[in-house]
């Protein structure tokens, strides 16, 4: 049975993971659900890209060319996973994945907008739903149900896109993307495909920033699609 090592995104549970554990199951593929620190494994500690490098370093150790995949910070933790270690996967999936930095004024306003709430947002925080409207409106809901080490952690994540190099990742890659999703936009589906060479980008089109949740079949196929290429 094939093996895939899945990295979710910014979630504390993985219930909406289910109905694609099943199809893949149904086709012989073998899903490995990793719990990321700070989020669906305990953790105490603020995390940055770094660390979590090192984290799925250790949770690969031993595996030979692993097939990984990706959602959204998962996948941004598994490019840049790539680029310190470029021979250590054998094949990438992407699903609405982070990690394009948009010429650094998407995520820098978003880090100084998050900042900025962080200092002014006090006087707020005991009136009923305003801090959480705050945070809904400007798209930023993780970080208002985030506790404080999680709230630098994900800074930290922002701030990594600068990072990634997607011309150094020269292994198989697929990018599967859902047309709707207002978090990952499509266009960041397809700056990954045209900066990784040889990737493939699979787009479903009625479909937002979970579609193995709401669309399990069709990523599964995707999925096994990749996998027998």
């Amino acid at each position: 049975m094939k093996q895939v090592f899945i990295i979710h995104g910014w979630t504390y549970n993985l219930e909406k993971w289910e109905p694609l554990i099943q199809n893949l199951k149904e086709r012989g593929i073998e899903p490995i659900l990793l719990k990321v620190p700070g989020l669906t494994a305990s953790s105490n500690q603020v995390w940055d890209i770094n660390g979590y490098i090192d984290w799925l370093s250790e949770q690969l150790a031993d595996i030979q060319n692993p097939v990984v995949i990706g959602h959204s910070n998962g996948g941004r933790i598994a490019l840049a996973f790539i680029n310190v270690y470029p021979d250590k996967i054998g094949r990438l999936i992407l699903i609405d994945s982070a990690g394009i930095a948009h010429n650094q004024l998407r995520s820098v306003t978003k880090l100084k907008t998050l900042k900025y709430l962080a200092k002014v947002g006090k006087p707020f925080s005991k009136i009923p739903g305003v801090r959480k409207v705050v945070y809904k409106t400007i798209g930023a809901r993780d970080y208002y149900e985030a506790s404080p080490n999680m709230r630098l952690t994900m800074r930290n994540m922002l701030a990594a896109d600068q990072r990634i190099d997607f011309n150094k990742i020269k292994l198989p890659v697929t990018i599967i993307w859902g047309r709707q999703d207002t978090i990952t936009p499509i266009s960041d589906g397809e700056a990954m495909q045209r900066q990784i060479s040889g990737s493939k980008l699979q787009v479903i089109n009625d479909a937002r920033h979970a579609p193995f949740f709401n669309h399990p079949q069709e990523v599964a196929d995707l999925i096994e699609k990749a996998i027998q290429d």
